[in-house]
């Protein structure tokens, strides 16, 4: 519930700023990208954040799930050939997709629980 509630509260800051303004602002997060995708009805608006994301994140930190969500809530054909591209990418190399992303993570959970023993 407090989730909900923090990505409301986000939103409704993005908004009061101006959806684009944010969108231009070179510091604006993954979250609030996808946070400006999933939740406004303006093409151009998601045609910029979409773009933002595909051009500025790193195809190693980019999500199925959000590439997906790009492909979905976008109409640009130059925007959708870029995000199928990564997901391409992502699919023909399973490493990089959650499968891989949990084996880093317990790979360096192990790390971890190694170093801290006494």
């Amino acid at each position: 519930m407090s989730s909900i509630l923090d990505d409301q509260l986000r939103l409704m800051a993005l908004k009061q700023y101006g959806l684009i303004k944010s969108i231009k602002t070179p510091d604006i997060s993954y979250a609030d990208l996808i946070l400006i995708l999933k939740n406004t009805e303006n093409e151009t608006i998601k045609q910029l954040a979409a773009e933002k994301l595909l051009k500025e994140t790193n195809i190693y930190d980019i999500y199925k799930a959000d590439l997906k969500l790009i492909l979905k809530n976008t109409e640009n054909e130059t925007i959708k050939q870029l995000a199928t591209e990564k997901l391409q990418y992502l699919n023909s190399h399973p490493r990089l997709g959650w499968a891989g992303s949990l084996a880093r993570a317990n790979r360096l959970g192990s790390f971890h629980s190694e170093s801290t023993k006494d």
